[in-house]
């Protein structure tokens, strides 16, 4: 065969592979033959965890007595101190007054509405993060980070309220409030149980309602010692220390103990 028709034989094929080697490229799935990365753009970008948008439309109802995570997050964008996760009056006030401030229906309880416009409330730093006790007059907060209640001479089934409630968190430590003794610990005839302290100042101080008290009648204590646990015995679903200060050092001879509380608390 001369030489020019057995170059152009040989090249035939040749011509027609390099033709079909594209078209099969362009066929190819990306995921075959993946493309150099390139650097995301701002539409394409990955959001951090903390950027991502308030999902209010998946959040339940809300209303006094819930409990858990969801309450947490209403008590984190509206500051309520301490963050317990459950749904009191201190929340349900905050709710009511947060309603009030955004022109939505004043109910109380926690619906699309709220949440659509909690989303746009970044959370507060609230009292429970003050958890380090300051010394005054040589006492300190027998409740560090808890929240103020029900005060003194508040009316209650058949009786005046005798002491000051500091809402907390199950579990948060409750702290002898100056050095001294216990004169009585244990379970009272309501279930609560309750703590009397002896003071160095001849005052007498009333815990009640822990959840675990930790010391025992005739021990000594000192100024700001873990004495028991915050809880509810006695009085379910309100975790709080029902707290008493006998200035006198008479028993029972309670006084209002909101302006002790409130210079060290």
């Amino acid at each position: 065969m001369p030489a020019r028709p057995l170059a152009r034989a040989l090249s035939a094929p040749l011509l027609g592979a390099a033709l079909v080697v594209p078209l099969l490229g362009a066929a190819t799935p990306a995921s075959a033959a993946p493309a150099p990365a390139a650097a995301p753009s701002a539409s394409t970008a990955v959001v951090a965890p903390a950027a991502v948008p308030f999902r209010w439309w998946r959040m339940p109802y809300l209303s006094y007595g819930d409990r858990g995570r969801a309450v947490y997050i209403v008590q984190r964008k509206l500051g309520v101190s301490p963050t317990s996760s459950w749904y009191g009056p201190l929340t349900r006030a905050a709710v009511m007054k947060f309603q009030r401030s955004r022109g939505i229906g004043v109910t109380g309880r926690v619906g699309p509405v709220t949440w659509k416009k909690l989303a746009s409330v970044h959370p507060r730093t609230s009292g429970a993060s003050r958890s380090r006790a300051r010394v005054v007059s040589g006492r300190v907060c027998p409740a560090p980070g808890a929240s103020f209640g029900g005060g003194f001479g508040a009316p209650r089934a058949g009786h005046l309220h005798q002491g000051m409630d500091l809402m907390g968190r199950r579990g948060s430590h409750i702290l002898a409030i100056e050095s001294g003794y216990v004169l009585r610990e244990g379970r009272q005839s309501n279930g609560a149980l309750r703590i009397v302290l002896q003071g160095v100042s001849g005052s007498k101080f009333y815990y009640g309602h822990m959840d675990k008290d930790l010391v025992r009648a005739g021990q000594r204590v000192t100024r700001g010692q873990v004495i028991g646990l915050m809880g509810d015995t006695g009085s379910p679903g309100a975790v709080h220390l029902h707290f008493e200060y006998w200035r006198s050092g008479g028993e029972s001879d309670a006084v209002d103990p909101a302006p002790l509380l409130r210079s060290i608390c």
